[in-house]
């Protein structure tokens, strides 16, 4: 992390005011789209009980959802992409400067765009995750109480726990597969028919073994997720002091809760990701 963050600093001082616009943007939409499965069920009790409030704040937030996507959209192009050419141009000068390998180069220049899309892509699903496990258990907790908060707390830290070795060797995994990638042209380059086999052979176990880790991941998600959401369905109706409305919220609060939960150790995996592409190209600066 030591050397990512100065990283992230210098890219971020490339257009500190596009950055921040688009951050604005995306954490508002995210914001909305937390309020939306609230906003949802009061407007389905609202409307049994021929309260229209909520349906008209339903349509505001649809609005506003679509000016601040359509804007972002606009906006996000224009800023990340004028930081990636740049970048792309400084990184090819210099691997020029310093003869390195034409695999590696080709190889490398990929990994160039990731440090702009830390900003476009991975700090907003950061935040979105984030908004989301805080959004949902503060729902679960106002409106269900205490018992179901804790179960979901539970359940969702045991997620974390449970899966997080087969995140850390996939993460192991993926510094390889690039290590691979990084010598794939001088491969093709060579002519060797048994050295090419025995690349693609050693490139397809690796993705067989990220494949099952990941399958491992979801079986123990899937099953503690599943039982979360039978059980604050069960509890939910026992408690028979909810409306429609409430029931419909809580459920999909739960449902959001196991979504962003099952992201977190993604998101480690692309920093673990992100950590060795400023490694790699910063031994080429050197």
């Amino acid at each position: 992390m030591k050397i990512l963050l100065p990283e992230l600093k210098r890219i971020f001082q490339k257009a500190p005011i596009g950055i921040v616009v688009v951050l604005a943007m995306d954490i508002a939409e995210i914001v909305l789209l937390s309020l939306i499965p609230f906003v949802v069920g009061s407007c389905i009790d609202g409307l049994f009980a021929r309260n229209y409030f909520w349906f008209y704040v339903l349509i505001i937030l649809q609005f506003l959802l679509i000016i601040f996507r359509v804007s972002n959209r606009v906006i996000d192009t224009r800023v990340y992409e004028r930081i990636i050419e740049s970048e792309r141009n400084s990184y090819y000068e210099n691997a020029v400067q310093t003869n390195s390998d034409d695999s590696q180069i080709s190889s490398r220049l990929n990994l160039v765009d990731e440090i702009p899309n830390f900003f476009e892509v991975e700090l907003i699903h950061m935040i979105d995750m984030f908004g989301g496990i805080i959004s949902s258990l503060v729902y679960i907790l106002i409106t269900s109480g205490l018992l179901l908060f804790l179960v979901a707390v539970v359940v969702s830290a045991l997620v974390y726990i449970f899966t997080m070795k087969f995140h850390k060797e996939i993460a192991a995994n993926n510094i390889k597969l690039q290590d691979y990638d990084e010598t794939k042209e001088r491969i093709i380059l060579s002519r060797n028919e048994q050295c090419f086999k025995h690349f693609a052979r050693a490139i397809l176990n690796l993705r067989i073994l990220n494949s099952d880790l990941e399958a491992k991941s979801y079986l123990i998600t899937d099953i503690l997720q599943a039982g979360l959401l039978i059980f604050a369905i069960g509890f939910t109706i026992y408690m028979g002091n909810h409306t429609s409305g409430q029931l419909f919220s809580v459920i999909t609060y739960i449902m959001m809760l196991n979504e962003r939960v099952c992201e977190i150790n993604e998101v480690r995996v692309r920093i673990y990701d992100l950590v060795d592409s400023v490694s790699r190209l910063g031994k080429n600066e050197k």
